[in-house]
């Protein structure tokens, strides 16, 4: 008799409890105005201010931004009383670097080299390696644009949120605008109208037509003015070309300018202007002849130029090599400190052992961190065979000792270290 009771109570809560839960449904937020048969996407806007933009469908995700008052944002779906939104200006995403191989160019792009690469939803107001909600994941060979704003230090990029990443939107904020326009197509030419197909007659004039509007001093014979496009700088400027009439300072300009020619074709670290340099300025403060002396100056201004070329190209190869000797001192300096680390019973690093959530860039290979006191990542682990793979997963959680060598990792700052042998510490 008492469990028959004690049954029908529970029958009850939970009649209740279904008749509780489809009321709510009913109250579910939703974009406001917006049609019942709306199509997404579709434009809405922001109908408060300060109005968070999440990383998932749910005030315990992290926000990732704001949005203000009549704001648009474009919705793709709507879960739960959330909006789906395409990312609204300001946003970003991060990316590990490990998958990324610089590409250059303004803005700096990158480009994957491994498959299913995961994009996580980026955040002025959480770290970078504590951002949980992954947006979406890439495959190999696809382009992300990186921001200018990255960070000095950590493993990601900031990157400009890719298509198929998204972020999310409280329906009780946002108010339906209109469906998203689609891009106009492009607008053909008119085409010439044609009404006559006939031939036209042949033309009654009996000699070319004169025009009285032109200056006489104009001739036939006249060159054209060329104005279709920006001609390059003549290497000697207009009536300094060599001419038979020429003085004999003025052959010697033509002889120095031809010099400089020479001297121009030969690679950067062999052109030398020093004599034809010092043989025009004697020639400009001595001759009387005005042309002379004008040719003389613009083939010194010439040489300047050359030469600026060649102290600027001297200076960045001189930087080249004053950073690659200061990388050298850095590794050095590195390898010593290293060496300097305090180790346990000739353990490389001691720490408690945990999973990590980064993989190896080339083989997948599954990595593991060494934490020591106050949460501080000492160095990540690879297992260097299959025997220490296995002693690493089962002390996972417990304070161990590590032995093997450092591997070489440009990309971080913490050590990568791969294990030969693990042991548990008391």
């Amino acid at each position: 008799m008492y469990s028959k009771i004690i049954s029908t109570f529970i029958l009850i809560s939970l009649v209740l409890s279904f008749s509780a839960t489809a009321a709510d449904d009913t109250t579910t937020p939703q974009v406001a105005g917006k049609p019942a048969n709306v199509q997404y996407p579709f434009i809405a806007k922001a109908t408060g201010n300060d109005i968070y933009v999440r990383s998932g469908k749910g005030t315990a995700y992290y926000y990732c931004g704001k949005i203000n008052r009549d704001d648009n944002v474009t919705v793709t779906e709507e879960v739960f009383g959330w909006a789906r939104v395409v990312p609204p200006a300001g946003s970003y995403s991060w990316i590990h670097k490990d998958y990324v191989d610089i590409k250059g160019g303004t803005p700096a792009m990158g480009e994957l080299n491994d498959d299913n690469v995961r994009v996580w939803a980026g955040s002025d107001y959480i770290e970078a390696m504590r951002s949980s909600s992954m947006q979406t994941k890439l495959s190999k060979g696809r382009k992300v644009e990186l921001l200018a704003d990255q960070p000095e230090t950590g493993d990601y990029y900031k990157i400009k949120p890719p298509a198929g990443a998204y972020l999310w939107v409280s329906s009780d904020f946002l108010k339906y605008v209109g469906p998203v326009q689609a891009p106009k197509p492009a607008v053909a030419a008119p085409k010439p109208l044609v009404t006559d197909q006939s031939p036209l007659p042949p033309s009654k004039e009996t000699e070319a037509p004169k025009f009285t509007n032109i200056d006489p001093k104009i001739t036939e014979s006249s060159a054209p003015i060329d104005t279709t496009a920006e001609k390059e700088p003549a290497e000697a400027p207009a009536g300094m070309q060599p001419g038979k009439e020429d003085s004999e300072t003025l052959k010697q300009c033509h002889a120095l300018g031809a010099k400089i020619d020479l001297e121009i074709k030969k690679p950067l670290n062999e052109q030398n202007y020093a004599d034809v340099r010092k043989a025009l300025e004697t020639m400009q403060t001595t001759t009387t002849e005005e042309k002379a002396a004008t040719y003389a100056q613009i083939l010194l201004d010439r040489i300047k130029r050359c030469e600026l070329r060649i102290s600027v190209e001297k200076a960045l190869k001189e930087q080249d090599e004053a950073l690659a000797k200061t990388k050298e001192q850095i590794e050095k300096a590195y390898q010593a400190k290293l060496e300097k680390l305090p180790k346990e019973s000739g353990f490389i690093y001691s720490g408690v052992l945990k999973v990590s959530h980064v993989y190896t860039e080339k083989s997948g290979q599954k990595r593991y961190l060494v934490q020591g006191s106050g949460g501080k990542i000492l160095c990540y682990v690879v297992a260097a065979s299959q025997e220490t793979a296995g002693q690493l997963e089962s002390l996972i959680g417990t304070k161990v000792g590590i032995q093997g060598t450092v591997v070489g990792n440009q990309k971080s700052a913490v050590t990568l270290v791969s294990a030969t042998a693990v042991q548990s510490l008391p």
